[in-house]
């Protein structure tokens, strides 16, 4: 066998793995949004963010062996945003601050989802302890004399990083490019549509965590400063908070079910 088809092979099954990362993360946000959902219709359930959902799903039948799994397939998505940021470099513009900025973004999700990756693999084995990392941090940052300036830009940032998705999903910016040759038009066209419902959730619910990181810094209390969970509790205080849940909750089903088709049907190339 040459090495063309060694290669060949080889970036075939690397494109099969890294779309299957994109199934596992749909897996997530759909668990995610079956949660919040659930929240807001019966008050005696509770919202549960990554970690809690991947935690219930590990104490069903055989719930261990399937968070196992998406923990290896997960790591998937990871080896994407690398290839991502490998590529990025190889552009003879890649200081521009455009490049930049999708440079720092394809490096921080890849963090993020290494991070949930790793956490459902101490899930599986049964030495995971929950811990609030953002929290954590707030909470260390503040006996700083510039941890509250330092806070505030964290929350501007991913207050940001939150209004770019809602404009990407009004756009269509953020949606996959699909092989038109292998999906049904009326597939596409409606997997669009449930897509950029779901970027739109995704990212009010990234304006409503940075809104809670701002309001950590400016009243200097780190409890303020926790991740989607904490956003997801506090919804569900009250009933107009309740109405916000189930709506986020939609979103990141139609996300999920959004990534799935995305891994089969998803225009993707290794570079």
């Amino acid at each position: 066998m040459g090495r063309k088809s060694v290669a060949k092979i080889t970036n075939y099954w690397l494109k099969q793995y890294i779309l299957l990362g994109y199934a596992a993360k749909g897996a997530i946000y759909l668990l995610i949004g079956i949660f919040a959902v659930r929240a807001a219709l019966l008050y005696e359930r509770e919202a549960k963010g990554t970690y809690f959902s991947l935690l219930s799903l590990a104490r069903q039948p055989l719930g261990r062996l399937f968070v196992l799994l998406l923990a290896i397939a997960l790591m998937g998505y990871v080896l994407r945003r690398a290839f991502q940021v490998l590529h990025s470099f190889k552009q003879s513009d890649v200081f521009a601050w455009q490049r930049l900025f999708k440079q720092i973004g394809y490096i921080m999700s890849g963090l993020s989802y290494t991070g949930v990756a790793y956490s459902a693999l101490q899930i599986a084995i049964g030495t995971a302890e929950y811990d609030d990392t953002a929290e954590d941090l707030a909470d260390e940052l503040l006996e700083f004399p510039i941890g509250e300036w330092s806070i505030l830009l964290g929350g501007m940032a991913v207050f940001t990083v939150g209004v770019l998705y809602i404009y990407g999903a009004y756009t269509g910016s953020y949606i996959s490019e699909f092989d038109s040759s292998d999906i049904h038009h009326r597939v596409e066209k409606w997997t669009r549509r449930i897509g950029k419902l779901g970027v739109a959730a995704r990212g009010f619910s990234f304006v409503l965590t940075g809104i809670y990181i701002i309001s950590a810094a400016m009243i200097g209390n780190a409890e303020l400063a926790g991740g989607l969970q904490n956003v997801l509790d506090s919804l569900t205080v009250n009933s107009f908070g309740r109405v916000w849940l189930s709506l986020i909750g939609v979103g990141f089903i139609a996300y999920g079910l959004y990534m799935f088709v995305a891994a089969r049907y998803r225009r993707y190339t290794i570079r």
